[in-house]
């Protein structure tokens, strides 16, 4: 059988191909026709994003009359696709799609590195991104993982008053026109399927009217758990309070689930296909300006469905807050859309000035420092890639602005190679030196980790294995939020070497090293959640106590400290930053370890007792007398009593507590200990935000140096006294080389 052959492309000319996809019946073969066109002419397109899937039981399309093998999931989006194409008596009508599977030549790594670079292009100037979750089962099939199935079942606890109808405001809601007909969908069994109520054609139809329905018909519409669907969505663009829409009340656990819980569950499950899980359709969502959800016949406008999940967010968090249950709804959904929002939004919002982009990048508070390199490589971390190395190049095309110390422009920070001799761990090593030289910073090596390591990979210590599709675990917003209050450098710029291109060589400071630890955070449940605790403060009071005349001044004020270290010395603020879509709070410090205790920090202190007291951890408060009322009318006091929460639970989140030799409490990764070679050694460096906890590994021959001693890195950490550049006062006498292995 002859392969497709095809034309090469001219780089200089910006050359692309694009596939014009015939018309035809729903089991006709699929026809298409394949050409060469330069983006430099402004092409009319529209661009395909999806998952490639297995590479097995591929099916025949013919492409230039020659078949060319497609996955399951690519010939299904063709399928419908050309469903689409409006007939026509001449039978002309055509679709021009791109389609990275079928316009760029998957066997030629030159060209797939070449066209890599252009994607930022390619999405940028699509008409239309096509955004295909998938088709829907033919067969009723097990669909819900374990994870999904607790997220759901969080939906069904019961809390607050029913609404006990839809029918006076929902039928009289145009969706017909925002979404297509879907087809129906068979009930699932099962104690932990997901089950969907049958589809109805005829409320797809365009001329549809719900008001004209009998009372059999609007049991059918509320039945209808992806009409439903297009119904929230619609309401919450609108701006509809939440305490307004039925959809969003939880049922009591002794009623069959009605619309209200099938309606999140079919929104819960759109949100977990497979396609929000890989890290190509980042860009794919982000860089087109207009996009359409599709699934099977589903077709959901993309700012339309990204308005309904911002306004869900911004609601729930400011004035319907109280709604009860709402805090626990659609939770994986909204942390999965809204990155992914936020970056949209700045791309496509005129009134947010991208031109003045390159200026903001090293500003922290501004939203466009989510486009730097290790921003992005946070926040997209869990998306999975098929060959490791496009956890990076997935990426590039997102980056924007230019080094505010070298003045490299970020869309040559990497460069995609695709050579089959080059390891996706040289991949990593290579990409995670340059973005240190390009940000002057160290922020790129304090990525969360929450697993360890292949013995079998040749990564170093330093360099974070991107591989590993983890979830943050809450951790993101220390890094993203928390991370930048912190200055242990004393603003001073990372300037790095490595050598044999996998070690890290760093000038600092050795400021303590680990005497104790305790155990790690976990929050799952919120009974081991107040145990954790309890054991800290136990571990804090046992330690002092122990050695009070080691430490008389610290046994005196461990107090104090213990607090301030639970939540890494920060505090939720109502200060706005400059766009925020994702409605999440703002921190701030409570003040520098080194300045005096002022009224803030004494409000702050009197809000964590209140805080202590919420939570049953009366032992752990302070003794202030508090300055604020918890059950005042103004919330004043459960404002406080919340900012105090979400700072420590950021700041704790899969931390161990520890204590130093010179009697300092931190807070720091999960792999620090005491055994080994030596104890764990805390260290601050140029370019760190953070200290740094270090681990000894011995001497060892380093090329031209003779034998050193070298260190992995553990992690970054919190150490209390030491965040605001303190333990870079004496860098010129204390400084120490540092090997990162």
């Amino acid at each position: 059988m002859a392969a497709l052959q095809y034309t090469p492309l001219d780089p200089s000319k910006k050359q692309i191909r694009l596939l014009t996809l015939l018309s035809g019946e729903w089991d006709d073969r699929i026809h298409c026709e394949l050409h060469v066109v330069s983006l430099h002419d402004q092409p009319k397109y529209e661009a395909l994003s999806y998952t490639w899937g297995p590479q097995v039981h591929l099916v025949d399309v013919h492409i230039n009359d020659v078949p060319f093998p497609a996955t399951p999931n690519l010939y299904a989006a063709l399928r419908r696709l050309r469903q689409q194409i409006k007939a026509s008596r001449d039978d002309k009508h055509t679709r021009t799609l791109w389609i990275d599977a079928i316009c760029i030549n998957q066997q030629d790594t030159e060209e797939k590195a070449q066209q890599v670079l252009l994607m930022g292009e390619i999405y940028s100037q699509t008409v239309n991104g096509l955004l295909w979750l998938g088709e829907e089962p033919v067969e009723p099939e097990p669909i819900v993982s374990k994870e999904q199935d607790d997220e759901i079942a969080r939906l069904l606890k019961s809390s607050g008053e029913l609404l006990d109808n839809i029918s006076a405001y929902l039928p009289h809601l145009n969706i017909a026109k925002d979404l297509s007909p879907v087809p129906e969908v068979e009930f699932r069994p099962g104690a932990h399927d997901f089950k969907i109520t049958r589809t109805r054609p005829e409320h797809w139809d365009p001329q549809f009217d719900p008001s004209m329905l009998d009372d059999a018909g609007k049991h059918a519409l509320e039945a209808d758990s992806f009409y439903q669907v297009g119904c929230l969505l619609k309401m919450l663009v609108s701006g509809a309070h939440l305490r307004w829409i039925a959809h969003l009340q939880y049922e009591a656990d002794d009623v069959p689930a009605t619309f209200r819980t099938n309606t999140r569950q079919a929104l819960h499950w759109l949100g977990t296909r497979p396609w929000w899980n890989r890290i190509w359709t980042v860009q794919e969502c982000i860089l087109p300006k207009d996009s359409e959800l599709l699934y099977g016949l589903i077709r959901i406008p993309w700012r339309l469905f990204l308005t309904g999940i911002s306004n869900f967010q911004k609601h729930r968090t400011s004035c319907c807050a109280d709604v009860p249950g709402v805090n626990d709804m659609l939770n994986a959904l909204v942390d999965t859309v809204l990155p992914c929002l936020i970056l949209h939004r700045y791309c496509h919002d005129d009134n947010l000035k991208l031109s003045r982009i390159s200026s903001d990048l090293d500003d922290l508070s501004h939203v466009s420092s989510l486009f730097r390199p290790e921003s992005l490589l946070w926040a997209f971390q869990h998306r999975d890639a098929t060959d490791p190395r496009d956890k990076i190049y997935g990426l590039l095309s997102l980056l924007k602005g230019h080094s505010a110390s070298t003045g490299q422009p970020a869309k040559t920070l990497i460069i995609p190679d695709y050579s089959p001799q080059l390891s996706f761990e040289s991949v990593f090593t290579t990409a995670v030196f340059s973005i240190i030289q390009f940000s002057a910073s160290l922020d790129i090596i304090c990525q969360p980790r929450f697993v360890s390591r292949d013995p079998d990979q040749r990564l170093p210590s330093w360099v974070p294995d991107f591989s590993q599709p983890v979830e943050s675990r809450g951790s993101l917003d220390r890094y993203l939020r928390q991370h930048p209050c912190y200055d242990a450098c004393g603003g001073r710029s990372a300037c790095p070497s490595v050598i044999e291109e996998n070690i890290l060589v760093l000038e600092g400071c050795l400021v303590d090293t680990i005497a104790s630890t305790s155990s790690t955070l976990l929050y799952t449940e919120d009974e081991p959640q107040r145990s954790g605790l309890r054991e800290w403060y136990t571990f804090a009071k046992d330690f002092y106590t122990a050695t009070g005349d080691a430490y008389a001044s610290n046994l005196v004020n461990w107090k104090p400290r213990f607090w301030r270290t639970l939540c890494g010395d920060t505090i939720m603020t109502r200060q706005r930053v400059l766009v925020q879509e994702d409605f999440k709070p703002t921190l701030a410090r409570i003040s520098p370890s080194s300045t005096p205790p002022s009224l803030g920090s004494a409000h702050d202190e009197s809000a964590y007792n209140l805080w202590c007291q919420a939570q049953g951890l009366d032992e752990l408060q302070t003794g202030r007398k508090p300055l604020i009322d918890e059950t005042s009318d103004d919330d004043m006091g459960k404002y406080s009593v919340g900012s105090v929460g979400y700072a420590i639970k950021i700041s704790t989140a899969g931390r161990k507590m520890f204590m130093s030799a010179g009697g300092h409490l931190g807070l720091g990764p999960p792999w620090c200990q005491l055994g080994g070679l030596a104890k764990d050694r805390i260290f601050v460096f140029p370019g760190g935000k953070t200290p740094f906890v270090l681990r000894y590994v011995g001497m060892r021959h380093l090329p031209g140096l003779g034998m050193q001693p070298c260190h992995e890195l553990v992690g970054d950490c919190y150490f209390d006294g030491f965040m605001d550049g303190e333990g870079m006062r004496n860098l010129k006498t204390e400084k120490r080389t540092v090997y990162l292995v």
